[in-house]
């Protein structure tokens, strides 16, 4: 699953190592941070995996449970009219250019 937020992208699947866990993938290690400030995720703060040779550099096992309440939170959290300038004003516009540039390519589905 991806998802795209204005705290940060992330990649979660379940590597089926670790019952009852999914990991948490970021690419950028401050958009992990960003969410263990997420009541539900900050006893995972501190178990911030880095990799230079995973796909995703930077990830945390987290409980399924714990995942889901994060979601919750994050939809809770909506409290702007546009997504890609909400991103701009949080996360700056080099970050909102990205999102536009995935914006733009999944618009293309679009009949």
């Amino acid at each position: 699953m991806w998802i795209i937020t204005d705290r940060g992208f992330y990649s979660t699947v379940d590597k089926g190592d670790r019952e009852g866990y999914l990991c948490v993938r970021a690419r950028i290690r401050a958009d992990l941070e960003r969410l263990c400030e997420l009541p539900s995720m900050t006893s995972y703060a501190d178990g911030i995996e880095q990799s230079e040779l995973a796909d995703y550099r930077y990830r945390i096992y987290a409980r399924r449970a714990d995942w889901a309440a994060a979601l919750e939170q994050l939809g809770r959290e909506i409290d702007y009219p546009n997504f890609k300038d909400a991103v701009e004003d949080r996360q700056g516009s080099d970050r909102a250019g990205h999102y536009y540039s995935v914006w733009s390519a999944l618009a293309r589905l679009q009949d």
